[in-house]
């Protein structure tokens, strides 16, 4: 009956062993899919949210050199060859006033910070990802995480990684 007990005690804490590193790497794979699904949101976000910022930046710019030629059409009629000094004085202090406030360069300053802040995130969720991959592949290779992860679903993942054309400094 002892011999049963202490059998059966063994038996319960090899079960709970198993159920321990079995999780781990299920955790672990779990983790290399999550960080993976999350690159792709950043991919989705940086797709979507760009054209769109460059159609509003654009939009903004024409609208400004439309109104800048226009005004420059207005400013050309108002000369006339017989204005005297106080009239040329009066005509230049309304158009000093009437200049209007041209924002399409903040417009695309802020287009540039939103590349670069999209661009950083992916940067980063691609970080991230190869060190779930670094972390899911040692844990597949160390004894006895090896044993479990053989006769699973469990492979090795490939890091993120640059194509060769991609290490040279793109020309501009």
């Amino acid at each position: 009956m002892v011999i049963l007990l202490i059998a059966g005690i063994l038996l319960f804490v090899i079960l709970i062993i198993f159920l321990i590193l079995r999780n781990s790497l299920i955790r672990a794979q779990n983790l290399v899919d999550a960080a993976f699904a999350d690159m792709d949101v950043q991919l989705l976000k940086r797709h979507e949210l760009i054209p769109k910022l460059v159609r509003v930046a654009s939009g903004y710019a024409k609208h400004e050199a439309v109104l800048l030629e226009e005004l420059a059409e207005k400013r050309a009629g108002i000369w006339d060859k017989d204005d005297n000094f106080p009239q040329i004085l009066a005509k230049i202090n309304v158009i000093k006033e009437a200049y209007p406030d041209l924002k399409a360069d903040q417009t695309f300053e802020k287009l540039l910070q939103q590349i670069a802040e999209t661009q950083n995130h992916l940067l980063y969720s691609r970080q991230f990802y190869n060190g779930t991959v670094e972390a899911y592949n040692a844990l597949q290779e160390k004894i006895p995480y090896s044993w479990f992860a053989k006769s699973g679903q469990h492979t090795k993942r490939n890091y993120v990684q640059a194509k060769s054309e991609q290490h040279d400094i793109p020309n501009l």
